[in-house]
């Protein structure tokens, strides 16, 4: 490219080393640049792109404590800053596989290690730039989000553009793929291999054949392709994903764990990490990992409260598992989470969502009546604008304080909300399968306990009925109905252990909490009067 080329193009040189974006702009005004702009860091650079479209973005990886050059860059491409045919190259001092794997995932139009001299720069951009006038009619169609145009300049510039038709042949198979056209996509895929067996398009086979369920094929391409540096992390996604497809969890987790190690600050992964974690029950690693993900979260546009809640959402899941003092630390740390959340957010805007988490953890302290009074705060609000997290989390503090029916609605709610064909959905609905499971399970050992408590009771077998009523009553230890039985059971047995007593004790505050009808009322406190008379162990029991 000559120096007139360049004379009217506008450059952004991101560093935060003055002397360095010094050099850098010396070696721009060489090739000719006039137009060009500097910025120390993200949040300067992202001014800059708000106010200008830029030709050429130079950017350092690393950018000090803020947002770094991959933040950056993934910021810039969700909030579609960057034009069409606008040349994003990083820049940085370091080859770590992890600062790689990172950037290739995200697809930057090149990859500078430091140092660098002005030639390598100059090939490197005139490069970059040829590939995109090239194929410039291919990355507007793909700006305007029309992928069945943008196939179709695909298919023109194989057809006429010798030079570009590899590149041009790689983007039309990742566009038949979000198309959809999975049978096209494996025709496709395999008459590239024909030429060259290149390991971008043996991936793109392999995801047609996902989608075909030809699982055979396609594990044996992925595992393959893990051994490729340019296909590894993307290969070991789609083999966690075949794995998670056919029930293999533990496998599903090791593969993915992989992929994270390799490229930690991609959110969506480590979210779909954590969501394996709470599948295979392993509720203290799944805390750990969202705790790692409001951490490298910070500062990139996945920055949300949400990402905090699932924080506190996975402490109070951990906890539900712990010893008694364990417990109490865990659920300590997530009041903290819950407690810090106004220095950064609007908590009016999240009221739904701190009244639902702390009503979990009442409920996993075994306050159950503060739990249901603070559900009153938000009892009249709506669940059609809730996140998929949210309304995951309203279906468990509903379940958790006895409420099945509210509990269906949330899930219900979720079956609609879970339509996007990715690995993170993919996990989502299996979560949302675990906890229906959950509901008809329990409704199933309900109904079945308490019919043969029923029938034990009617045969004068009080005993055996008070022992099936506590069974139920550790089901569902919120029912009212059930604690109401529990106690006419006891009314009527002969003498109770100290276990029994305590169910009794507990069956007496949960209906003492619960508003009863005026004949439930009538026997609470017949079966009150009995179990005083007749078991020391009750005569301070209240109504």
């Amino acid at each position: 490219m000559d120096q007139s080329f360049f004379r009217c193009k506008k450059v952004l040189v991101i560093d935060d080393c003055a002397p360095v974006r010094a050099t850098v702009k010396g070696m721009l005004q060489q090739m000719g640049f006039e137009a060009i702009h500097l910025a120390k860091d993200a949040g300067e650079a992202m001014q800059k792109c708000i106010d200008m479209p830029f030709d050429f973005i130079l950017c350092d990886f690393n950018l000090g404590d803020c947002k770094d050059g991959y933040q950056l860059f993934e910021a810039l491409k969700k909030q579609q800053l960057l034009a069409p045919l606008c040349c994003f190259i990083v820049i940085s001092a370091e080859a770590q596989s992890q600062i790689v794997h990172g950037v290739i995932e995200l697809q930057p139009d090149d990859y500078l290690l430091k140092p660098f001299t002005a030639p390598a720069l100059e090939e490197r951009i005139s490069k970059a730039i040829r590939h995109r006038i090239e194929l410039r009619k291919v990355f507007f169609r793909l700006f305007e989000q029309d992928y069945a145009e943008a196939c179709r300049e695909c298919d023109l510039v194989i057809r006429t553009k010798a030079d570009y038709a590899l590149q041009a042949m790689r983007v039309k198979g990742e566009l038949l793929l979000k198309l959809a056209q999975y049978d096209k996509a494996e025709l496709f895929y395999q008459n590239v291999m024909q030429q060259k067996a290149y390991s971008w398009a043996r991936l793109g086979h392999a995801i047609s054949c996902f989608y075909l369920e030809r699982w055979e094929d396609t594990e044996l391409e992925l595992a393959d392709l893990t051994q490729f540096g340019d296909t590894k992390v993307e290969a070991l996604d789609w083999l966690s994903r075949l794995y998670l497809r056919h029930g293999r969890y533990q496998l599903a987790f090791d593969t993915l764990s992989k992929a994270a190690a390799l490229s930690p600050k991609n959110i969506s992964r480590q979210k779909t990490l954590s969501n394996l974690c709470v599948i295979l029950g392993h509720t203290d690693v799944a805390a750990r990992i969202a705790g790692k993900i409001v951490q490298g979260a910070r500062h990139s546009i996945d920055d949300t409260a949400d990402n905090y809640l699932n924080h506190a959402r996975a402490l109070v899941d951990q906890a539900k598992s712990a010893n008694v003092l364990e417990k109490a630390v865990i659920l300590q740390n997530a009041g903290k989470l819950l407690d810090a959340l106004h220095k950064r957010f609007n908590v009016e805007a999240l009221k739904r969502e701190t009244v639902l988490l702390r009503s979990r953890m009442y409920s996993c302290r075994g306050a159950i009546k503060e739990g249901r009074e603070l559900m009153q705060q938000i009892q009249d609000l709506p669940l059609d604008d809730l996140s998929i997290d949210s309304c995951m989390d309203a279906a468990k503090a509903y379940f958790e304080l006895g409420d099945l029916y509210s509990s269906q609605l949330c899930i219900d709610r979720l079956k609609t909300m879970l339509y996007d064909d990715d690995f993170l959905t993919e996990t989502q609905r299996i979560m949302l399968q675990q906890e229906q499971n959950k509901h008809e399970s329990l409704k199933q050992q309900i109904k079945q306990v308490n019919t043969e408590a029923s029938d034990a009771y009617r045969l004068g077998q009080y005993g055996r009925a008070v022992s099936l009523f506590c069974e139920t009553f550790d089901y569902m230890p919120t029912n009212p109905v059930i604690a109401l039985n529990l106690l006419q059971a006891m009314s009527k047995s002969a003498g109770l252990t100290g276990e029994t007593i305590h169910y009794a004790k507990s069956a007496a505050r949960v209906l003492r909490q619960n508003k009863l009808e005026k004949n439930e009322q009538e026997r609470f406190e017949k079966y009150v009067v009995t179990l005083k008379k007749t078991q020391p162990g009750l005569a301070q029991i209240q109504l």
